[in-house]
């Protein structure tokens, strides 16, 4: 006799939105170190770099669940596209604030890197994190005596 195992039945929402939300914590704890060690100016860059952090992995999070749920066959070509999209967003942000002379005024340029660093490096161990525990299932099983 086997026993069932327990499946977390949160959906993979939960999954990317968990793992935004542990990027939107890393960015105040950065901000601290930036006060700590710097001037306002760097505790504006780590924050202005973790919300951008935080809002395009919202929209990653919005296109993907909503893919997921309307096509589920589509989900990994869509996930691959969203994440080269975020990756051309986040760079047309930082070039775009770099030829506005944003980076040598309002930010500084090392803290604002390493808020987008650490924030993005908090997303992606919480994801895997959280998806490891998740036990979504890859395929479904068939039922007991059908072929």
């Amino acid at each position: 006799m086997t026993t069932e195992s327990k499946q977390d039945t949160r959906p993979g929402a939960f999954v990317l939105l968990g793992a935004a939300g542990a990027a939107f914590v890393a960015g105040p704890v950065m901000a601290l170190l930036a006060r700590l060690f710097a001037d306002a100016t760097a505790v504006r860059s780590v924050a202005v770099s973790t919300l951008l952090v935080v809002a395009v992995i919202g929209f990653g999070v919005y296109v993907l669940n909503t893919v997921a749920s309307i096509m589920p066959s589509m989900t990994v070509l869509v996930a691959l596209v969203t994440y080269a999209v975020q990756l051309v967003v986040l760079a047309a942000v930082v070039l775009g604030l770099a030829r506005n002379g944003m980076m040598d005024d309002t930010f500084d340029r090392r803290w604002f890197g390493g808020g987008v660093a650490v924030a993005t490096l908090a997303r992606m161990v919480a994801q895997i994190i959280a998806a490891m525990r998740a036990r979504i299932p890859v395929y479904d099983l068939p039922e007991p005596g059908a072929r």
